[in-house]
């Protein structure tokens, strides 16, 4: 998962506007398109979207 897929999901064309949607800051969103999302910040948002997001396997095991 990465943020141009919670974009798509959350139907929103800038940071800005995802940021105000998640509740996470345009900052942290930024750190995610360099670093990627954060395992557990992944996994929260497989729930989140019922499984319409995915969680990378692999990140969660490392």
């Amino acid at each position: 998962m990465n943020p141009l897929d919670l974009m798509n999901h959350y139907e929103c064309k800038t940071r800005r506007a995802l940021s105000q949607k998640i509740g996470f800051s345009e900052v942290t969103l930024w750190k995610w398109e360099k670093k990627g999302i954060p395992p557990r910040t992944q996994a929260l948002f497989e729930i989140l979207t019922e499984g319409k997001l995915k969680a990378d396997r692999q990140a969660l095991i490392n």
